[in-house]
């Protein structure tokens, strides 16, 4: 069991109090309580002022509130899993006479909206000025999910509490509560820890369980519409104006290959044409790469559709629109009947847990498929090389692009097989033909 006792290492008439915190063997630290006496007042039997006067009495009872102060607060760390050491002793002893308020930058909440304040005026490691807008409106994001967090569990968090104990009821919270899906939740854990490692560099104590709080990906299903599909929902026949627009981005997607944060921002103004093709040339929002989009047949017979313009927008907010959107298209995919059965992971609807199972594709479908559908399709035929498809998608290299198409091992060695059985093939007919022609 942990022991504390204060002492003094001087004989002045203004000798410093230590407190010795011993939770031990070899792990006694001692600290200055900032308070100071009379060398000749202390009793070193007692480890107390001498209480004969009123000035000893309200010193020694200040002692006795520091000693619980530091016995609380090391039940409670210890608990955690914090190290006890020098630093956390002078830290509380710190906290004992300042009282820190509940808006100090040591709590998580406040600390993170001090993080948030920050972000703009933040230099990246390309030495480029502030973030961009989606980097901020992630970490809004993490602070109210957090701010969700402390109230379901009726408690105030340090930054210092961020720990594995913590890493494992914010992620029960987060796909219990909040239903949010493994990835979201798993990029959910490595913001905090990108939130706790900047307190540390600004001086705040954190838990040395950081290095272990991490987050995580799970490998999720693909799910695509093939061009077979893309043409169901082509002929489709919707009553509704709302779900006939978002046929028309729908079909657009599968042929631009981009993020719905880029697919609509497009507009006419974008389109260039250069050496007699026409593009639409723009700058990606998560990327900031400049990608040149050549316009496919099927783009342009929607964009003749709606008189050289895009469709509509369903909302002047680019995240409320790309929301609604999400919703339309299930019920799109629905009425043209894409019902394969398709493995997803979705929120399933009879037992509400978010988890993989088999659902007809319509269910699965969410505004990111386009952008895959277009890698996948093109892939797929031989006349369009990767690196094409990777300058229209965006994607850095083409490891990244075939993971991002779920490409695997044999996936590759079967194309070769082809290719060479192909060739073989070809081969076998001329010479029989030249032996014919003999």
């Amino acid at each position: 069991m942990a022991t504390i006792k204060f002492m003094l290492q001087s004989e002045s008439n203004n000798a410093p109090i230590y407190l010795r915190l011993s939770v031990g063997k070899g792990n006694t630290p001692k600290r200055k309580t900032r308070e100071f006496i009379d060398a000749k007042s202390w009793s070193k039997a007692k480890g107390y002022p001498n209480d004969k006067e009123v000035e000893g009495k309200n010193l020694k009872s200040k002692l006795i509130d520091l000693e619980s102060y530091v016995q609380k607060q090391l039940n409670a760390d210890d608990a955690k899993g914090l190290t006890i050491d020098g630093n956390w002793l002078e830290k509380t002893i710190d906290k004992f006479h300042d009282r820190i308020e509940p808006d100090s930058l040591d709590y998580l909440i406040p600390y993170g909206e001090h993080f948030l304040k920050r972000l703009p005026y933040q230099t990246t490691s390309k030495g480029k000025k502030g973030v961009d807008a989606s980097t901020i409106t992630k970490y809004k994001t993490i602070v109210e999910k957090l701010r969700g967090f402390q109230e379901h569990m009726n408690k105030t968090y340090l930054v210092r509490d961020v720990n594995m104990t913590f890493h494992a009821e914010f992620l029960e919270y987060l796909e219990t509560v909040e239903s949010i899906s493994d990835n979201t939740a798993g990029r959910y854990l490595a913001f905090v820890k990108t939130i706790v490692l900047n307190a540390q560099k600004n001086g705040i104590t954190i838990s040395p369980q950081i290095a272990d709080f991490k987050g995580f990906s799970i490998k999720v299903p693909i799910v695509t519409l093939t061009f077979k599909e893309i043409e169901q929902v082509k002929a489709a026949v919707y009553k509704d104006e709302k779900m006939d627009i978002a046929r028309d981005w729908l079909v657009m997607s599968c042929f631009l290959g981009q993020r719905a944060s880029d697919l609509f921002r497009m507009n006419k103004q974008m389109v260039e044409k250069h050496h007699g093709y026409r593009f639409i040339s723009l700058t990606q929002q998560k990327t900031q790469k400049a990608v040149q989009i050549p316009i496919h047949e099927e783009v342009d017979i929607i964009l003749k559709k709606y008189s050289g313009q895009f469709p509509p927008l369903f909302a002047k907010n680019l995240g409320s629109n790309s929301a609604m959107y999400d919703r339309l298209l299930k019920d799109v995919c629905a009425i043209a009947k894409i019902n394969t059965i398709t493995e997803g992971n979705l929120t399933d609807p009879k037992t509400k847990k978010y988890g993989k199972g088999n659902y007809p594709k319509w269910m699965l479908v969410s505004s990111h498929i386009g952008r895959r559908s277009f890698a996948t399709n093109f892939y797929a035929k031989n006349e369009y090389p990767t690196p094409l498809l990777m300058a229209v998608t965006g994607h850095s290299t083409e490891t990244m692009f075939l993971e991002y198409i779920g490409k695997k091992p044999m996936d590759y060695a079967i194309q070769l097989a082809e290719i060479w059985a192909a060739k073989s093939e070809k081969k076998c007919t001329t010479q029989l033909l030249t032996l014919k022609a003999v």
